[in-house]
């Protein structure tokens, strides 16, 4: 026999803090009950959207996970509502759960151990749908994404003279490429990709600019695609 539960039916009341992203965008944190509801989407209020989700503190001795929910607004009643507080109803994958939220507070009240979290799942929610609106998301996250490890083993970016281009090791073509330097962060598409197998595989991009200054030299690489990202080593390219 197989149990059925109704997403959309009676919700079980928590608490929760409302923190500014930028326009159009706030992040909503709220302790995790013990049933660890999977987060599926926004019931209401209307017109917001759940973008992504992540679980934080699950080896923390000292306080109860916390469920993070990236939420994105559509139109000025949304944001308006949630930057004075409201109850936002999600269903999940057990039962819908309501989550009580105060006025919102700024992106730099939020933890440190959350903006790491959220960091890697903004990053890794990435897609053509998304990508020029999570601008501001990202800018404030800045500080985490630069904490993010480098691995010595990950792929590597070789920069050159022009912006609208990089090489990258290995096979796998990223859709979006993250650049970090002094003046911020720059997004840009990968437009076309071309691909070498000698004497190391390695790709040939061509970007498409989608946000930021493209202006000092960068310092961090991100590749994004398919769900995830990878943090880059960076070289100059040989003159």
């Amino acid at each position: 026999m197989t149990a059925s539960f109704d997403r959309k039916g009676p919700s079980t009341r928590y608490n929760a803090r409302i923190f500014r992203l930028g326009a159009d965008w706030v992040l909503c944190s709220f302790r995790l009950p013990t049933s660890m509801p999977i987060p599926l989407e926004v019931v209401a209020p209307g017109d917001v959207t759940l973008e992504t989700w992540a679980f934080a503190g699950m080896t923390a001795r000292e306080r109860r996970p916390t469920g993070l929910l990236l939420l994105r607004t559509r139109g000025d009643a949304a944001e308006t509502v949630l930057a004075r507080g409201t109850r936002l109803v999600v269903a999940t994958h057990f039962h819908s759960i309501t989550l009580a939220t105060g006025p919102a507070e700024p992106a730099g009240m939020l933890s440190l151990g959350d903006a790491a979290v959220m960091a890697r799942a903004v990053l890794s929610s990435m897609t053509p749908r998304n990508a020029a609106a999570l601008a501001d998301p990202i800018t404030l996250l800045a500080p985490a994404i630069r904490d993010l490890p480098v691995p010595k083993d990950g792929p590597v970016v070789t920069l050159v003279d022009d912006p609208r281009a990089c090489s990258i090791s290995g096979t796998e073509v990223p859709n979006y490429v993250l650049f970090d330097s002094g003046p911020g962060l720059r997004c840009a598409r990968v437009a076309t990709a071309r691909m070498t197998f000698s004497p190391a595989s390695r790709m040939d991009l061509e970007l498409d600019p989608l946000w930021g200054p493209a202006v000092g030299q960068p310092e961090r690489a991100f590749l994004i695609a398919n769900g995830g990202f990878a943090a880059a080593r960076l070289s100059a390219a040989a003159k």
